[in-house]
């Protein structure tokens, strides 16, 4: 058998490769850091929730997508490295609690549905079974309560295209003053107009 020398891209070197390629070749210049975007919706019984899209609508702490919506900003980038679902419940207008997902969940449409991302109108990850998130599932749990999916390619939204996470359900659930919250995080580029640390 042949063996192949390899060396692991690092989301840096992949951000940035990627982003040359659109012709942002000042994202090397800006300042590194890790991104986290999240996005909350009712479940209201819609068989399809479209997080981050009309994001700039909603506001903290629903999202930390107000002010740029489902697009990074001039010289921001990211590698969506990790991705995880929580359930949030609200009580006299505040959120109160939060549960991650497991088999036990009150969810089960939830648990029985696929994940996908696209940027740019362009699917980037298809059909992703969110049990594929159930540490008795995911090759990268480190314990029994670990639900956040590590992908095995790196994917790079680029700045000022339009990015949106889709979760199709196989039937819609109602459950009053009860959000699902998906977040996405992992090493990026931020703006740095004049040094970078």
């Amino acid at each position: 058998m042949k063996q192949w020398a390899s060396r692991a891209i690092s989301p840096q070197a992949k951000t940035i490769g990627v982003n040359d390629k659109f012709g942002n070749t000042g994202i090397k210049n800006q300042q590194g850091s890790t991104v986290v975007k999240y996005d909350t919706l009712p479940i209201d019984g819609r068989s399809e929730f479209r997080f981050f899209e009309g994001a700039s609508a909603r506001t903290f702490p629903e999202t930390n997508c107000t002010t740029e919506g489902n697009k990074l900003g001039v010289g921001n980038s990211m590698v969506v490295e990790r991705v995880y679902l929580s359930i949030l419940e609200k009580t006299a207008g505040a959120y109160s609690s939060v549960a991650e997902l497991s088999l036990t969940t009150t969810l089960p449409a939830i648990l029985l549905s696929e994940f996908g991302f696209s940027i740019a109108n362009s699917d980037v990850i298809k059909q992703l079974p969110i049990l594929s998130f159930l540490p008795q599932f995911n090759k990268n749990a480190e314990n029994e309560l670990s639900t956040s999916f590590d992908f095995d390619t790196q994917i790079v939204i680029p700045p000022l295209l339009e990015f949106v996470a889709t979760l199709r359900l196989t039937r819609g659930t109602t459950l009053e003053d009860t959000f699902l919250r998906l977040t996405i995080e992992g090493s990026g580029a931020i703006i740095a107009p004049r040094t970078t640390f």
